[in-house]
């Protein structure tokens, strides 16, 4: 049976490492998590350890070499791969190639369409082609017609040198390497989907190491997130307050999706959590999120879709975004019929600038980085290479509290591009004006604001 993520972390501190840890699950999430877990638990534990890490979508068979043979310097190793696909069967090649195609159309990023692209190599090593073979025959292998998403992947593959899997001898490769054994001293972790069933490859790593199913029910949902929470808001030495959490799950719809009973749907556990981590950026180190900031800053689901106010100023939505100004107003003097209007709209004048401010902050760092901001970069890549440092940039300027979340980050970057320095410090100044009117009896706040964000388009 599979082993409970504590399990295998308390046997990693006791050094009773397992050799293979395989970590799956229908929750893509709490998967993650766990994959980051256990490796960072192997590295701590052991330290100096050599860690090899693949690409998604490598051939499985270059892994398992790597895994049998020994190390030229000896010591301690750990293979990491991030999606393995050796345990779909032939019959199941519909449905992995219409995923494959489904994954490659919703595919943002260069690392989704590799994943997608992996998938699709896997369908090909299963029916006997590769990519070397002409479009036309491919499909005709496929069964499928030879056009759309099919030539684009193909074309990704063969323009990144990617070559068909073994198919059905990728579970026989993997399966022979865990039965022999790897090289002394060296731990494969592997990461795939959901688990599959009446699957021989997965009894035999639950046998010789450890396989951790992180699946996510509806009745388990509340606890996953309390935990999650909980965890990220640990590490910001933020206090997150249970009515906050139970405010954020009735403003993101979560305590209607669980409370009907018709229902078979488990919420998104991803995007809560980042709502939460914004949430606590906001907050800053060694504050505390409120319910009351839950309500000002989470619009309750309306038809799928949330926003606040200044995400809204920032990608440019400047008719929702005076929409919004509008219902937080209107918000603001149900709370507090007794303060004018002028300072329920005055108060969101300091987060509109603050997002200008960084904005230009983010077009400053580009310019000393030497970064070209009318190139694009895809949010992983973003993530990976600049986040970091453009979060301790804007930190160390002051235009933040603590370093911002990689995800809120990118579409400030993303806004940057589309800004020049003499708008941005155009904008900057008009809200100061803004500010020095509304307290010297000039422009009525309602009309100044909503004007200010009108002319933005």
């Amino acid at each position: 049976m599979p082993k409970p993520l504590n399990t295998v972390l308390e046997a990693i501190s006791k050094s009773k490492a397992p050799d293979v840890i395989l970590i799956g699950g229908d929750s893509d999430f709490l998967a993650e998590q766990a994959f980051h877990a256990i490796r960072e638990a192997i590295a701590e534990k052991q330290r100096g350890i050599a860690v090899e890490s693949f690409e998604p979508g490598t051939d499985l068979a270059a892994v398992l070499d790597s895994y049998r043979t020994m190390s030229l310097f000896g010591g301690n190793r750990l293979l990491v791969l991030p999606e393995v696909n050796a345990f779909v069967s032939a019959k199941e090649l519909s449905s992995l190639y219409d995923k494959a195609v489904a994954d490659w159309s919703s595919a943002k990023t260069d690392r989704k369409r590799a994943s997608s692209a992996a998938k699709l190599l896997h369908v090909l090593g299963l029916v006997g082609a590769d990519v070397d073979m002409k479009d036309a025959a491919v499909a005709d292998a496929l069964g499928v017609d030879p056009g759309g998403a099919l030539l684009e992947m193909l074309a990704f593959a063969r323009a990144t040198g990617k070559k068909a899997s073994r198919g059905e001898t990728d579970a026989a490769l993997l399966i022979e390497a865990i039965t022999r054994g790897g090289a002394p001293g060296t731990i494969l972790l592997l990461r795939t989907g959901e688990l599959p069933r009446d699957s021989a490859t997965i009894d035999l790593i639950e046998r010789r190491g450890a396989v951790v199913m992180m699946n996510l029910t509806r009745e388990g949902f509340v606890a996953a997130l309390d935990a999650a929470i909980a965890e990220v808001a640990g590490e910001s030495k933020v206090r997150f307050e249970s009515a906050a959490i139970a405010r954020l799950r009735q403003r993101l719809g979560i305590e209607r999706t669980l409370g009907d009973k018709f229902s078979r749907e488990t919420p998104d556990l991803r995007s809560a959590v980042s709502e939460a981590e914004r949430l606590i950026t906001m907050a800053g180190t060694g504050g505390r999120v409120t319910a009351d900031i839950v309500d000002r800053e989470i619009t309750a689901v309306e038809g799928g879709a949330r926003y606040e106010l200044a995400s809204l100023f920032t990608e440019g939505k400047y008719v929702e975004a005076v929409t919004k100004l509008r219902e937080l107003v209107a918000q603001g003097r149900r709370e507090d019929p007794k303060t004018p209007v002028d300072f329920h709209y005055g108060r969101f004048l300091f987060p509109l600038a603050d997002e200008v401010r960084q904005m230009i902050g983010i077009r400053g760092f580009a310019r000393t980085h030497k970064i070209d901001l009318q190139k694009p970069i895809q949010y992983n890549r973003f993530k990976d290479t600049v986040a970091d440092r453009l979060g301790d940039y804007l930190k160390n300027a002051g235009l933040v509290r603590q370093r911002p979340h990689p995800f809120p980050l990118h579409k400030k970057w993303e806004a940057a591009r589309t800004r020049s320095d003499e708008d941005l410090f155009r904008a900057l100044v008009e809200l100061a004006e803004l500010d020095v009117k509304r307290k010297s009896g000039g422009v009525p706040m309602e009309i100044g604001l909503e004007a200010f964000l009108l002319s933005r388009r």
